[in-house]
């Protein structure tokens, strides 16, 4: 399921950002009909209002692929059947389609207004109800993150010009199972 270049490419914009068509049916069908649980896959170049599939306990999975190439089908294969562990992260928010309907494509401010009501855009400024956040994703294992040691002040010179230096945080990542597994820690 998921989008196309005929709705998701540079000069198109997407009328709004579900299921384009008749895919939020044919998948709430199939998920009546099947007789055991049912992985959505999700091929699209940005995020979609699939809350309906959320919500349907016979979905029991919902995996983002983004637009794969030629070798996709191979690769979310081996996600599927437990070959490969999914342990990246949303690179972006997916908002319902309620928030998009609020929003005016042509105010692009991040931070919020409430003078005017404008809900401010992305993780930073955006605090109301999302179908996946920023940085979302799920792994086959569970692991545990320890913040070991951080600076407690990063100072970054705002010059023309000058070099912004790396800082160091130090986290510990424990898994709790006996399988080979990555998991992707997201730092800010």
């Amino acid at each position: 399921m998921g989008s196309d270049q005929s709705i998701e490419a540079e000069s198109r914009d997407r009328p709004d950002i579900t299921l384009p068509g008749q895919q939020s049916v044919l998948v709430t069908t199939v998920a009546n009909v099947s007789k055991g649980p049912v992985i959505l896959v999700i091929m699209s170049g940005g995020g979609m209002d699939v809350q309906f599939a959320k919500d349907d306990s016979k979905i029991t999975s919902i995996l983002w692929v983004g637009f794969s190439g030629e070798a996709g089908g191979a690769a979310i294969a081996d996600v599927i059947f437990g070959y490969y562990n999914p342990s990246r992260r949303l690179p972006m928010t997916w908002y319902p389609q309620s928030y998009v309907d609020k929003v005016p494509m042509t105010n692009m401010n991040m931070r919020p207004d409430l003078a005017s009501g404008y809900l401010g855009r992305t993780y930073r400024f955006y605090t109301g109800p999302t179908i996946f956040s920023f940085g979302h994703g799920l792994s086959y294992s569970k692991f545990y993150h320890y913040l070991v040691q951080a600076p407690k002040l990063v100072s970054i010179p705002l010059d023309k010009g000058q070099v912004c230096r790396t800082s160091k945080c130090t986290v510990h990542v424990h898994q709790c199972c006996r399988r080979n597994l990555q998991e992707y820690s997201l730092q800010y």
